[in-house]
């Protein structure tokens, strides 16, 4: 039985440990709340995207349509111009630019992690999609349709995981420590850059929309890991600083 003194102590726990999690440039507080619960909405739709993909090939009517969509609104411009952008999808271009963002990350911030995790990002979404790829085996759009060579299986969308992990974890690494304004549009212009990226994919008949929409679920996913890992690595610096920089305890004379 508890006294009233240990349940008045007990009180105000719950309502620290919560301001804790709300609490903005916090390893533990705002940033890992947000990414926990954007990996948990992610899993979620990749699991459900993949379920029906697999289980229910009906789905691919609404697929279908958006196909036709696209197909009925090209014109010479704007294939000239989705063949130019869908290359911001593609790891001949990634690779590239990870690693000279990776070196001038290390110079900024003299951390390693920041410095290679857009190279994590990149590498984790092209294997994931990949060995999904390999195991769902589905077909894509008819041939006849196609803008661009594309080979291999259609779900998911291997530009569309790769612009969204990449580009967005560039965009996080950048952002770290920035004012919100500046976060805001650098996280904006990575989310868009991903969105128009999807969209090339489906002008150029490469992939159905469900490919497209699993690829961006499974970028959010493998990011979000990235990020967690992050951030209680930071945590734990943190700590682990904060040990260090207590003075130590005066021992009692003999």
């Amino acid at each position: 039985m508890t006294g009233p003194t240990e349940q008045i102590s007990r009180g105000p726990a719950r309502p620290g440990w919560l301001a804790a999690r709300l609490r903005t440039g916090a390893p533990a507080g705002l940033a890992l709340t947000a990414a926990v619960i954007t990996l948990a909405g992610c899993a979620w739709a990749l699991g459900w995207l993949t379920a029906s993909v697999v289980s229910h090939p009906s789905i691919a009517h609404n697929d279908l349509r958006v196909l036709s969509f696209f197909v009925s609104h090209r014109t010479s411009w704007r294939t000239v111009l989705a063949r130019t952008v869908t290359w911001l999808g593609s790891g001949f271009v990634l690779w590239p630019v990870v690693i000279i963002a990776g070196l001038g990350l290390w110079r900024w911030r003299r951390r390693w992690l920041p410095a290679i995790l857009p190279a994590l990002a990149l590498a984790g979404a092209a294997a994931w999609s990949l060995l999904i790829k390999t195991l769902v085996g589905r077909p894509r759009p008819p041939a006849v349709y196609w803008l661009s060579h594309v080979g291999g299986s259609s779900y998911p969308s291997q530009h569309a995981t790769q612009a969204l992990a990449t580009w967005g974890m560039l965009a996080l690494m950048v952002a770290a420590g920035r004012p919100p304004r500046a976060r805001l549009l650098l996280v904006t212009g990575a989310a868009l850059v991903a969105f128009v990226v999807g969209l090339t994919r489906l002008y150029l008949a490469a992939h159905w929309l469900t490919d497209v929409l699993g690829g961006w679920a499974l970028a959010g996913v493998w990011d979000s890991l990235l990020i967690i890992f992050y951030l209680l690595t930071r945590r734990a610096a943190a700590a682990s600083a904060d040990r260090d920089a207590r003075p130590a305890a005066p021992r009692e004379a003999a």
